[in-house]
């Protein structure tokens, strides 16, 4: 597969605190601050294949940038990770009884927004500026971008092209509840965005349709794509 090299390495000298020259390696990267590792610090230098990187995050032209993979998975093939909305492990099954925020009262403090929050299941998980996409955000995938069914791997799914001709491919992972199902033939994806007609709803993309405006039940285990500034 091809390789791309996305950084510029040039070898600097520079002063330590006593007057004595240093080697670093300086790391210039579009858009940000270069990154400065001194040389007696690197072993070695290796150029690898990003596409296997589950934290690489696509530029498809949106006002967000969408992770390759799903939260859970190493490859953007895999299912990865299920997990109801509002919840930040996943679990063997979904249910309304074993619904974690029902059970512990904590469910009235997600009425708004729970993107970057403590109930932000690919915050939690990844960390960093990663979240849960918001019902705005999903919006863009299907007002700006192209969407085509395909199969990678022998798994099938959307293909999704933004603006910049980059692309990101979700996989119909189904849905889970006692077992998972609808696998192969559906996707759905949680939003951090709560249902407005309904307390036990939220909103999520799926395969039905991509207007993006549907709603489930919280407890239902769906996948879910992280995005990052």
């Amino acid at each position: 597969m091809k390789k791309i090299l996305l950084i510029i390495l040039t070898i600097l000298g520079s002063l330590n605190c006593i007057g004595q020259s240093v080697r670093q390696m300086v790391i210039y990267r579009k858009g940000m601050e270069p990154f400065i590792i001194r040389m007696a610090e690197v072993d070695s230098i290796a150029v690898v294949d990003s596409v296997g990187d589950p934290y690489r995050a696509v530029d498809l032209g949106l006002s967000v940038k969408w992770a390759a993979c799903n939260v859970g998975a190493t490859k953007p093939e895999e299912c990865g990770d299920y997990f109801a909305w509002g919840e930040t492990a996943t679990k063997e099954t979904f249910t309304s009884e074993n619904y974690v925020p029902q059970m512990n009262g904590t469910v009235n403090m997600m009425k708004t927004d729970i993107a970057g929050t403590e109930y932000d299941a690919a915050h939690a998980v990844w960390g960093l500026e990663w979240r849960m996409p918001t019902l705005a955000e999903v919006d863009e995938l299907s007002t700006r971008c192209t969407w085509e069914a395909t199969t990678v791997n022998g798994v099938k799914g959307l293909c999704i092209t933004g603006p910049t001709g980059n692309s990101i491919f979700l996989p119909a992972a189904g849905q889970k509840r006692e077992t998972v199902i609808e696998l192969g033939t559906m996707g759905y994806y949680w939003t951090s965005t709560p249902s407005l007609e309904y307390s036990t709803a939220a909103m999520n993309l799926n395969f039905a349709g991509y207007d993006n405006h549907w709603s489930a039940n919280r407890a239902y285990g769906f996948s879910i794509r992280a995005v990052k500034e």
